[in-house]
């Protein structure tokens, strides 16, 4: 991977820096999320569509809802029956939809498997919480790669 270097003006670059620390990423990821968005708009905002993009929002759209699904299943195994072989079960089964985005779409999710993880050991608001802000982060970055 090579990298050029671009410069930003002070006040974006502290929304970039509070971006990364927040979430845990690398600078430049912050930066070509925000890129991407941007020219998916200015592309697609417009008539004129070159190629059939369907296909691949479709795609990423149907990941994005099964990974929420799966981890709004887990949240209500643990919520609601409080059984550790169903918990286990729907455990499993989230995991196998995050690998399966993890190998299909080469979308890391390791920050939704350790909130996953945590919630699990200790299933109190705060930990909700953060399952669902990661959850949050891991559609943008299921649907706009």
């Amino acid at each position: 991977m090579v990298f050029k270097t671009v410069g930003v003006k002070e006040d974006v670059k502290e929304i970039i820096d509070e971006i990364a620390r927040r979430r845990g990423w690398k600078k430049y990821k912050v930066v070509e999320l925000a890129i991407r968005q941007f020219a998916k708009e200015q592309k697609y905002g417009k008539k004129e569509k070159k190629y059939h993009w369907g296909y691949d929002i479709d795609r990423n759209i149907w990941y994005a809802f099964k990974l929420v699904n799966s981890v709004a299943q887990l949240k209500f195994a643990v919520e609601e029956f409080n059984d550790e072989s169903r918990i286990n079960l729907y455990k499993n089964l989230t995991m196998q939809t995050i690998n399966q985005i993890e190998e299909r779409l080469g979308v890391d999710l390791d920050n939704v498997k350790k909130a996953i993880d945590k919630f699990l050991e200790n299933p109190n608001g705060r930990t909700k919480a953060n399952l669902n802000d990661e959850t949050k982060f891991a559609m943008v970055k299921i649907l706009f790669p």
